[in-house]
């Protein structure tokens, strides 16, 4: 997720880790404990910098799992390192196969040039399916992940990194690994029933759902649903 850690997976990760090895790992250039020696400034950077963490963990090949920013990521690295992929679950992706809304980049540069904790409290509240945020557990998560992003855009100096823009339709039918695309019913930052038409029309090896009663928190407050139907498609 932009401007958080691996903080999001607190939800998911008793449930992934039962059956498999996980690495959660921050994305270089984002808030973290990891300052790059040289600023990502293309796609191809992430696609370099992700093999080079492969390579250092010892992995040739593995399945991928990204949510919102890291979902972008997934599908950019199926599209550039496809040998290096056995599977690929990108959930709720932000950007990759329509543009986000209006909204999202001016709540975004808002957060950008007022700095205000309500501010992001704001922007975090309106990513989430607003029934969700009664739940103690999620709101914990989501209060997590919305201090850091706030401290995030406050004491963190962000470089230029690369947006995460839609991918073309050569790009999707190029993405031939097993693909499992999971966002939910009530996304605000894109039509969640377009992003889904048109992944299912483009990427061959394809499938797919809309999850109920969720937006952009999906994997925190309907992680049961997303875990559950993660694991049944990664061991088939």
């Amino acid at each position: 997720m932009f401007l958080t850690s691996l903080t999001q997976w607190a939800a998911n990760i008793g449930d992934l880790s039962r059956d498999y090895r996980v690495y959660a790992i921050d994305v270089m250039g984002q808030p973290s404990k990891s300052i790059p020696d040289q600023p990502i400034q293309s796609r191809e950077d992430y696609v370099a910098w992700l093999s080079e963490v492969l390579d250092a963990l010892d992995i040739k090949s593995t399945n991928l799992v990204g949510a919102s920013f890291g979902g972008w990521l997934t599908l950019n690295y199926a599209i550039g390192a496809p040998e290096r992929v056995n599977k690929i679950v990108p959930l709720s992706p932000a950007g990759g196969f329509l543009p986000l809304v209006k909204q999202f980049y001016v709540r975004g540069m808002l957060n950008t040039l007022f700095r205000r904790r309500f501010a992001m409290d704001s922007f975090v509240r309106w990513t989430a399916y607003d029934e969700n945020l009664r739940d103690p557990s999620t709101r914990l998560v989501m209060y997590c992940i919305a201090d850091q992003m706030y401290l995030g855009t406050r004491y963190f100096r962000m470089q230029a990194g690369v947006p995460p823009d839609v991918f073309s339709d050569e790009e999707l039918r190029g993405i031939q690994v097993p693909t499992l695309l999971l966002i939910g019913q009530q996304e605000v930052i894109y039509d969640p029933e377009g992003a889904l038409e048109r992944a299912s029309r483009l990427i061959p090896n394809f499938e797919g759902e809309l999850v109920p009663r969720a937006s952009h928190e999906m994997t925190i407050s309907q992680h049961e649903i997303v875990d559950r139907r993660v694991l049944e498609f990664l061991k088939r």
